[in-house]
Order: structure tokens, then sequence, then C-alpha cells
């Protein structure tokens, strides 16, 4: 049983965003931090060694990003939740964005093994001129292995704060072989279920704006043709996939990001470089 936690703080100097706090426990760390961008953008890989979450496991991820700061947190590869002989697996991340400050959290998808017994939440808080892009991509079995979901269970929560308000929450519990998991008013035997979040730039919440935005990025789903729909809470706009393929989910939602990154910040896509490696 690995017991982990990484706490994170970035601060904004002169030119660019740096990684001013880091400190971890247990095989839970930071692998790197690039600054691939002439704005500044800090980019940081966190890396888990053992690769997945195996029953018993606890971990937990805690990132403060600095007033006018932009941070873009990512992962090297697919995380993992692994089969249990009865002990859950637990995961908690906190992340705060204090004002006119950026977060982009987008990690790699995480596999669901059949026998898994796992909890997740994620709570993020963002100050009220903080803008937040961030991704959550679920694979139930291994798919090259034609693996179902049988045994164990599974529950993921969300919350998305802003200056106290809650403008998103997001649920998803279920167990081996649930209904859900076949049913048309479920995920219909898909294995991919992913969910885009993102809330723009104080300047950019207007109606007429965000109206406009949806629809420039409902255009570019439907260009690419891919299985994702979306929709507004508020302001915050709120993107949903559900297929087969992984790589499909991954291209657009990284779509997605460039296209507010463009249209809120003025910024290029740059993917993070550990995703062409």
């Amino acid at each position: 049983m690995w017991h982990a936690k990484l706490s994170l703080g970035f601060e904004k100097q002169i030119n660019r965003t740096i990684l001013k706090h880091r400190k971890h426990n247990g095989p839970l760390r930071v692998q790197k931090a690039l600054w691939p961008e002439a704005t500044g953008v800090c980019h940081v890989i966190i890396v888990h060694p053992p690769a997945g979450f195996a029953g018993g496991d606890e971990l937990s991820i805690e990132v403060s990003v600095g007033q006018d700061s932009h941070a873009l947190i990512t992962t090297p590869g697919a995380g993992k939740w692994y089969a249990s002989t009865g002990q859950t697996a637990r995961q908690a991340i906190e992340l705060q964005v204090a004002d006119n400050a950026i977060l982009e959290w987008l990690p790699q998808e995480t596999m669901l093994f059949n026998q898994a017994i796992a909890e997740s939440q994620t709570t993020i808080h963002l100050a009220t001129s903080a803008a937040f892009i961030g991704w959550d991509i679920l694979v139930i079995g291994r798919q090259s292995r034609a693996e179902k979901f049988d045994t164990g269970q599974y529950h993921n929560q969300l919350n998305l704060w802003q200056n106290g308000q809650l403008l998103v929450k997001d649920q998803l519990a279920f167990k081996g072989n649930d209904r859900w998991l076949s049913s048309p008013l479920g995920i219909n035997q898909q294995a991919v279920s992913g969910a885009f979040y993102a809330v723009p730039p104080q300047v950019c919440r207007d109606e007429a704006n965000l109206d406009e935005h949806i629809n420039i990025l409902r255009n570019l789903m439907s260009r690419m043709k891919v299985p994702v729909h979306l929709t507004r809470l508020g302001y915050a706009v709120i993107a949903r996939y559900l297929g087969n393929d992984t790589r499909q989910c991954l291209d657009a939602f990284s779509g997605l990001r460039a296209k507010c990154r463009r249209e809120w910040f003025g910024l290029d896509e740059e993917l993070p470089r550990i995703w062409k490696t």
C-alpha cells in the first residue's frame, strides 16, 4: 500500500510563472517543469512511479496557483485503478486558483480494471477572476483484452467552486455489472467516458460572448465528427464524450482547449511536450 502526497505552489515572477513550492511524500512527484511558451506558462509533469492505484493506496494532490500566474499540469501516461482484493484505493485532488490566474489541469486518461475498488474526489476553488480548463477521462476495462467491469465499484466526485459559489457538481458511482453500464440511459456499453470543464476569465462571461463561444465549440466538434456534446452551466462550459476511442476523446478535448485558449487568452495550442514522446 502506498500513501503519497504532493503539494505544489505556483507564483508569477517578472515574465513567467515559476514552481515556487514543491513538497512530496511517497511515490508522487514532479518529473519536470518546463517553459515552452514565450508567455512564460509553467508546464509541469506529475509522475506516480507505481503507475496506478492498488487497493489500500491513498494519494493526495494539492495545487495552489498564485495571482496572475498560469500553470499547466499533466501526466506522462494513463493512470490505472488496479484490481483489489477488498480494500479501497483513494485519490483526493484539491486545486486553488487565485485572481487573474489560469490553471490547465490536463491529466491523461484513467483506466478502471475489473475488480477495482476506487474512490476519487476533485475539488476546485477559483477566485472571482480566475480561469480554468480541465478534464477527466475514464476508460472502463482494458480494451485490448475486451475486459468488462464485472466486479468492484467506482465512485468519482468533482466540485468546482468560484468565489464560494458552486458552479459544477459531478458525481459518478457504479458497481461491477451495474445496469448503468449497459443501459441506453447509462453509458450503453461504451468504454470511454470523458468530461471537459472550462471557466472563462471574467471579461468573457457576458451572455452574448458565451453563446457565441459555445457555437464555435459545437461547430468544431461537428467538423471533427466526434460524439461530444456541449452545454453551459451559468458561465461554465461543459463538454461530455461517450464512445470507445480514448484517442478520439483526447483529441476532441485538446481541440476544445485550443479554441478556449485562443478565444479567451490569445494563446496558441502548445500541447505538453510529454504527449509527443
